[in-house]
C-alpha cells in the first residue's frame, strides 16, 4: 500500500516571519545584537546535543547530511555576515575514511529498506589530528550523559578529547565558548517510545534529573559569559515514525484508498465473530451445558458442580468464588479426572492435577478461562447467557475487538490475552516497523483468509517498537512538557533565545505550509521534513531548524543574522532503487 499524509512543518505566522526576515542583499546589514547594553560575541559558537544536532538522517550518521547539521548552517550564516564562529569546526566523519557511521536506510522499489548497507562503526579517536570541536552532539545521548566519560563507549570515542577521561561538557568548556545552542531531551524519552514502553518507566529520564543535567551545563556557560539559544523538545509521538500508519481501521482504509462504512464494519465484526467466538464458545457450551446427574433427575452444569465444591471447601454456601478459583478447580478436576481415567490412583492423580496446576500449561489453561470471563453466574446460566456475558466482558477489555463507525481501533499483539490481541485505545501510535503486519491483517480480514496460529505475523508487537499504546504516549508527552517548563524558566531567568520546536511540530500535525513553492509537512517520504527513519530529518528539515534558531536569537538579542536559504538542501530521495541486500555477491 501506498500511505500518504500531509501534515505541516511550520504555522503560516511563522512563514510571514521567515519571509519578513529575507531583506534585499543591498539593504540588509548584518548585527549580531546585543543583551543588557552588552553586544553579543559568536567568536566561539558551540553546539550540544543528540543526533538531531549532529545531523543524523535516514538512520544513521551520514557524511552528506553532517556537513549540513543545523549547527553547521548557523555558523555558516554567522561566517558570512562577519559575525564570528570563523573556527568552527565538527567531528567530521569522512576524516575516518568511511560515509556514513550506523546502518543507513535506502529507498527501494518495494519502500525503505532496514538491511541494505553494511553497519560501521568508527574504530579510532580523531580529537589528536583534527579537535577541538565546535558540533559537540552525540547521537543518542541523553541530556543526563552529558557530563558522563562512559559515554566515550559509543561514538563520542570517536571524536573524545580524552576518551573514558573527558565528558561532552568538558570538551565544550575547555573551547572557551562565547555562544551556543544546546538541544537536549529528546534520547531521555525516546528509547522508552520506541521500545514501546518494554524498557520502563525508569527509561524516561526523572525531571529532576534533567533539570540537574540542564543546569549544570547552563552554569557552566553562565561562568563563561556565553550567551545562547535554546531548543525546546518536540512532542515525538507527533513525529513521521509514530504516524506513518493509522492506528485504527478508519484510517488505515483511508491510506489503502478505501472507506469505512457499514458493509465494511459488517465484514470485519463478522470476522472478528468468527475467529473468537468459533474458538471460546464450544469451550463455554460444554462448560453450561448441564451434564452432572446429582439425583433425583436433576442436572447441573461443570460450573455449578464446582462452585458447590469451593462453597463446601470453605464452609460457606453463600460464598461467591473468584473468576481464577473456578478456572483452577476446573482445571485441576480436569487434569484429576484424565489421571484417574489412566489408572492413576486417588492419591497418584491429586499428585498429577497439583503439578499441572502449577505447570506453565496449567496456569495458560487457568488464564484462558480467566481470560473469557467465567463467572460464578454461569451455575445458574443457560448457554446463550454465558456466551453473552463472556463477550461483554472481553470487549470491555478489548481482548474481543469490535469495531464501530464511532470507535475503530485496530488491536496488538497481547500475549496476556485470551485472544492474543487487545483492542487499543484512541491516542495510540503504530510505527513505522508495523506497516507490513497492518496490511497484512487488512488483507486477511477483507480477503476472506484465516488469522495465522501466531498473531505476532499480523499483529503489532509493542515490545517490538512496532507500537506505542495510549497510555505510553502520555507518559511521554508529560515528560516533554515537563522538560520544556524548565526550558523556557531557564531561558528566561538567564536571558538566552528559546525556539519553541514542540509548538511547530504540533502544528505540523494539522497543516501544511508552503516555502518558496514547497510544500513542507510530516508526512513520511512526500512531506520534505522526516528522512527514511521516520523520527530524523531530512537536511533541508535541519535548515528549517537552523533558521527556526536563527529567528529567535534575532528576535531575543535584537540582531540580524542571515538566514538559511533551506529549499537549497536536498530531501528524500524520490526516485527508488533497487540495490543488493548488506553482504550479498
Amino acid at each position: 500500500m501506498t500511505f500518504k499524509r500531509y501534515r505541516s512543518l511550520i504555522t503560516a505566522g511563522v512563514f510571514a516571519v521567515l519571509m519578513a526576515c529575507k531583506p534585499e542583499v543591498d539593504d540588509f546589514s548584518p548585527s549580531g545584537g546585543s543583551h543588557n547594553g552588552t553586544a553579543i560575541d559568536y567568536t566561539t559558537y558551540v553546539a550540544l546535543g543528540n543526533s538531531l544536532t549532529a545531523g543524523v538522517s535516514d538512520g544513521a550518521w551520514l557524511s552528506s547530511s553532517q556537513v549540513n547539521a543545523y549547527p553547521q548552517l548557523i555558523a555558516n550564516s554567522l561566517q558570512q555576515a562577519g559575525l564570528g564562529a570563523s573556527g568552527f569546526n565538527q567531528p567530521l566523519i569522512s576524516h575516518s575514511g568511511n560515509e556514513y557511521f550506523g546502518q543507513p536506510l535506502i529507498l527501494t522499489n518495494e519502500g525503505p529498506c532496514f538491511t541494505c548497507t553494511q553497519p560501521v562503526v568508527p574504530t579510532s579517536n580523531i580529537y589528536a589530528e583534527h579537535g577541538g570541536f565546535h558540533n559537540m552532539a552525540v547521537s543518542g545521548m541523553k541530556a543526563i550523559e552529558v557530563n558522563n566519560p562512559a559515554l566515550a563507549a559509543g561514538l563520542y570515542g570517536y571524536f573524545a578529547s580524552q576518551p573514558g577521561v573527558s565528558t561532552v561538557l568538558t570538551d565544550v568548556i575547555a573551547l572557551d565558548p562565547t555562544f551556543y545552542t544546546m538541544w537536549l531531551g529528546a534520547n531521555d524519552v525516546l528509547g522508552y517510545a520506541q521500545s514501546g514502553g518494554a524498557l520502563g518507566s525508569e527509561a524516561i529520564t526523572p525531571q529532576e534529573d534533567y533539570e540537574a543535567a540542564i543546569s549544570l551545563v547552563l552554569d557552566a556557560m553562565d561562568d563563561k559569559g556565553a550567551k545562547g539559544a535554546i531548543l525546546n523538545i518536540p512532542d515525538i509521538t507527533e513525529a513521521a515514525l509514530f504516524n506513518f500508519i493509522a492506528s485504527d481501521l478508519e484510517g488505515v482504509l483511508q491510506l489503502a484508498g478505501q472507506e469505512l462504512s457499514e458493509p465494511v464494519l459488517g465484514l470485519v465484526n463478522g470476522f472478528m465473530d468468527e475467529a473468537i467466538g468459533g474458538v471460546k464458545n464450544p469451550t463455554i457450551t460444554e462448560l453450561v451445558t448441564p451434564s452432572i446427574d446429582i439425583g433425583n433427575g436433576t442436572m447441573i452444569n461443570a460450573v455449578a458442580g464446582i462452585v458447590a465444591q469451593i462453597q463446601g471447601s470453605v464452609g460457606d454456601p453463600t460464598y461467591v468464588p473468584k473468576a481464577a478459583e473456578i478456572a483452577t478447580a476446573i482445571v485441576y478436576a480436569g487434569a484429576y479426572a484424565e489421571a484417574i481415567e489412566g489408572g492413576a490412583n486417588d492419591e497418584m492423580a491429586q499428585a498429577i492435577a497439583n503439578a499441572y496446576v502449577a505447570s506453565a500449561e496449567g496456569q495458560a489453561a487457568i488464564s484462558l478461562l480467566v481470560g473469557i470471563g467465567i463467572d460464578a453466574s454461569w451455575a445458574t446460566s443457560s448457554v446463550e447467557e454465558a456466551i453473552a456475558s463472556s463477550d461483554t466482558y472481553m470487549k470491555s477489555n478489548g481482548s474481543y475487538p469490535v469495531f464501530t463507525m464511532e470507535s475503530n481501533q485496530m488491536p496488538v499483539y497481547d500475549e496476556t490475552s485470551p485472544t492474543q490481541m487487545r483492542q487499543t485505545a484512541v491516542g495510540s501510535k503504530f510505527t513505522l516497523l508495523a506497516q507490513g503486519k497492518v496490511s497484512a491483517l487488512v488483507n486477511v480480514i477483507t480477503g476472506g483468509g484465516s488469522l495465522p496460529d501466531d498473531l505476532k505475523e499480523v499483529l503489532p508487537v509493542p515490545t517490538a517498537g512496532e507500537a506505542l499504546l495510549a497510555d505510553d504516549v502520555k507518559k511521554v508527552q508529560d515528560a516533554v512538557e515537563g522538560y520544556n517548563t524548565f526550558l523556557k524558566e531557564q531561558a528566561d531567568a538567564r536571558g538566552l533565545a528559546y525556539v519553541d520546536t514542540k509548538s511547530i511540530m504540533s502544528e505540523a500535525a494539522q497543516t501544511g505550509i508552503i516555502i518558496d513553492g514547497v510544500t513542507y509537512t510530516t508526512a513520511y517520504l512526500s512531506g520534505n521534513l522526516f528522512s527514511l527513519d521516520g523520527a530524523h530529518l531530512t537536511q533541508r528539515g535541519y535548515a528549517i531548524i537552523g533558521n527556526l534558531t536563527i529567528q529567535a536569537i534575532n528576535a531575543k538579542y535584537n540582531a540580524r543574522i542571515p538566514q538559511i536559504q533551506q529549499n537549497d538542501f536536498p530531501v528524500v530521495e524520490t526516485t527508488p532503487v533497487t540495490p543488493a541486500p548488506a553482504g550479498s555477491n
